[in-house]
């Protein structure tokens, strides 16, 4: 249980640091390029969304993901907007209260996931303007691939 609250409250403090100070078509645009050539690179097989306010700005999947995984990206999508937290701290916090999303807030189970792989962009001075959301790994794999590239766009922003 240590461990499990451990790891949210690591997740929680790396997300403070996941804040732009715009964050236009083009800005999500070059995110998801940014997470798309990372992901070619390190031969990662995940589907890469960016969105601003739901709308979906980038889309691509490289080699070894399937349709399956753009239904993930969806519904890790749709927990971030509800929640306004990443996917794998949420998921977490699930685990730790011995629940899920579903059962504790009514949420179908195909349009909601707890499974990581999916962070909030946050705007300064705003709060969160968008997500940034990969899917085709484990989840914990997926939830830290996205935050380091994220983190790592946003220092040569």
């Amino acid at each position: 249980m240590e461990e499990l609250k451990n790891k949210m409250n690591q997740v929680k403090e790396q997300q403070k640091s996941i804040v732009v100070k715009s964050f236009t078509n083009a800005e999500a645009f070059d995110l998801g390029s940014y997470i798309y050539e990372k992901a070619l690179k390190e031969g990662k097989p995940v589907a890469i969304s960016v969105t601003r306010n739901r709308q979906k700005l980038f889309y691509a999947a490289t080699e070894g993901t399937t349709v399956e995984n753009d239904h993930w990206v969806m519904r890790k999508e749709n927990a971030v907007y509800f929640f306004n937290k990443p996917t794998f701290e949420t998921g977490l916090y699930m685990q730790i209260r011995n629940d899920n999303i579903w059962d504790k807030y009514g949420l179908e189970r195909g349009e909601y996931s707890q499974n990581g792989g999916c962070i909030p962009i946050m705007a300064e001075g705003f709060g969160m303007i968008g997500t940034a959301t990969v899917s085709g790994m484990s989840q914990a794999e997926d939830h830290i691939f996205v935050t380091e590239a994220v983190l790592e766009w946003i220092s040569k922003q």
